[in-house]
């Protein structure tokens, strides 16, 4: 691939850059404190009260809660639904971390041309050569592989699910996400048990 004029190296400097300050900061902190838009609701029916003192069904697992929480808005409209990312362990979130920085470190080397090589002391592999004559395949290339990485270690695969802080379903213990049904039995069991409960779902 030939050598990229500077204006083509600055856009592209410039484009990886915005992307992978987007996913270290915006979107760790997104990881760490934004839950799922709350359900509400059908606008027809008389708002909640600020403090709610009713069941609440808390979902940490994007695609279940969607699917889950209509349905069983349905069938229990006096649950409040919410959902939470389920955060992983502190040492995959301090690898995620790591590669996250990584990512926009070796993309900026990469595009600026900068050899770290020799102040490490050791020779420039090849691998570092084929990026300079390559740079935005590179980038590409580290962009999309650190972002694999990260979500492998930021991922837990969690579908926990509590009921007054005691754990009531795991997948992670039972290999397998309870479907709707199974998930109606284990409401229906607990809130007639005691109806005040608090509801908790977690997943990643």
């Amino acid at each position: 691939m030939a050598e990229f004029g500077s204006g083509g190296l600055l856009a592209a400097l410039l484009l990886f850059t915005a992307l992978t300050l987007r996913d270290v900061y915006v979107g760790r902190s997104d990881h760490r404190t934004r839950a799922f838009a709350e359900t509400e609701p059908e606008s027809g029916k008389p708002p909640k009260a600020a403090l709610y003192s009713g069941p609440v069904l808390q979902f940490r697992y994007s695609k279940v809660f969607q699917e889950y929480s209509q349905a069983i808005s349905q069938v229990y409209p006096d649950i409040r639904i919410q959902g939470e990312n389920y955060p992983p362990t502190p040492l995959n979130r301090l690898v995620g971390n790591l590669v996250s920085y990584l990512k926009l470190l070796s993309i900026l080397l990469i595009i600026s041309g900068q050899n770290p090589f020799p102040l490490l002391g050791t020779d420039t592999p090849a691998v570092w050569t084929w990026t300079q004559n390559n740079k935005i395949f590179s980038c590409l290339m580290a962009f999309f592989i650190s972002n694999m990485m990260e979500t492998h270690f930021l991922s837990t695969g969690a579908f926990e699910v509590t009921l007054n802080d005691v754990p009531v379903w795991s997948k992670l213990q039972s290999g397998y996400v309870p479907n709707i049904q199974e998930m109606f039995r284990i409401l229906d069991t607990h809130l007639k048990m005691n109806q005040a409960d608090r509801v908790t779902f977690t997943s990643a």
